[in-house]
């Protein structure tokens, strides 16, 4: 992913997160590498958290917000433990992202609805401002009120950055304007196959577990219940993340896996079940395409740019355990069909670099 800086100017680059979290996300995880990515290029990126919602100007606030800092900074080396940042990349902690407290920078790139509310009248010193928009799934099982907030961010005066075709859509719907669409992009040293398709144990079977309820984990349990009554025990189901809920004994819990974890659990799945009903790209379901995994996934939107049925994966409506159960057993039982499918996957996803997606970012904020 390295690349030799730039002779170009050098921008000054805000990158606005939610909250400060210590637990691995995949949204953090793209934009930590777009922070490492730009930083290899010779610009100067700050990676900024909040410490409230709104802006507090008080001493006492002041006060709280730096002693939040040193606290962070003290209790948790690396600060972002699931992700090594480049050293050079700096992480700032501020009291919030309504503009006085936020950095003086060239350009100014929020990473979620509620960061680009916050930051939509930041003053013109903290940059350019830029919107990567992931809200595709909380757009969709948002309360109507909310909803109505996430769809006016997409009027807001930002250059918006869209991660998936659907996501796209459901923007341009709610009259926003689409100044780039730039997928994710994947490490192919962390995610790789190193086991063969055709050479994995056949009944082995792997899921995400994530706590909300638009990301289908009950549904991949019912669609594993019933794949073993069909199987017995001689099925292996692994599920992995870091949200804790009761899981049948038979299930194995891969709890919060560090990288070489996460790559030797994707290159012993056979198949990979990603039940989301609404996903804005599906992280998971993609780098288990790169492991070599044969993916059988809900239609949850964001899965349109590369899951294309019996082709690169099978894909059934969402919230029909039955149908994932059915593709999944389709596949265990047709070895070749399930071969096939695991190698069209793993060919297609090559395209999605990091170096493409930086290569993009960084001319979309230059022609800014």
């Amino acid at each position: 992913m390295s690349r030799h800086p730039s002779t170009k100017p050098q921008l000054k680059i805000s990158i606005l997160l939610p909250a400060y979290l210590t637990q691995p996300i995949g949204g953090y995880h793209v934009h930590y590498a777009y922070a490492n990515m730009l930083t290899e290029r010779g610009h100067d990126v700050s990676i900024v958290f909040a410490r409230f919602p709104n802006e507090r100007g008080s001493l006492h606030d002041r006060f709280d917000t730096l002693r939040w800092g040193w606290r962070n900074r003290l209790l948790h080396r690396p600060l972002t433990p699931f992700f090594p940042l480049h050293r050079k990349v700096r992480v700032r902690f501020v009291r919030s992202l309504q503009g006085p407290a936020l950095p003086s920078a060239d350009i100014l790139i929020a990473t979620a609805w509620d960061t680009a509310e916050k930051a939509k009248n930041a003053p013109a010193r903290c940059g350019q401002k830029f919107y990567i928009a992931y809200d595709y799934e909380y757009l969709m099982t948002a309360d109507p009120a909310t909803k109505r907030k996430i769809t006016s961010t997409y009027t807001y005066p930002f250059s918006i950055i869209a991660t998936s075709t659907t996501g796209q859509n459901a923007i341009t719907a709610a009259g926003g304007t689409i100044t780039a669409l730039i997928p994710c992009g994947l490490d192919f040293n962390a995610f790789r196959a190193e086991v063969a398709p055709e050479a994995r144990t056949a009944l082995t079977v792997g899921f995400p577990i994530r706590g909300e309820s638009f990301k289908g984990t009950t549904d991949a349990i019912e669609a594993m219940r019933r794949l073993r009554e069909r199987y017995g025990e001689r099925l292996q189901v692994t599920g992995f993340g870091n949200h804790r809920m009761e899981l049948p004994s038979w299930i194995t819990w891969l709890a919060s896996p560090t990288g070489g974890q996460l790559l030797h659990f994707y290159n012993q799945q056979a198949v990979f079940l990603l039940p989301s009903h609404y996903e804005g790209w599906g992280l998971p379901a993609v780098e288990a395409m790169a492991c070599g995994a044969a993916l059988v996934t809900a239609d949850n939107g964001g899965c349109r740019d590369y899951a294309f049925d019996h082709q690169t994966a099978l894909v059934v409506p969402p919230q029909r355990p039955e149908l994932l159960a059915q593709a999944c057993a389709t596949l265990l039982d047709q070895p070749e069909l399930r071969a096939r499918v695991a190698n069209a996957g793993h060919q297609y996803v090559q395209r999605f670099t990091w170096q493409s997606a930086a290569d993009r970012l960084e001319a979309t904020l230059r022609a800014a």
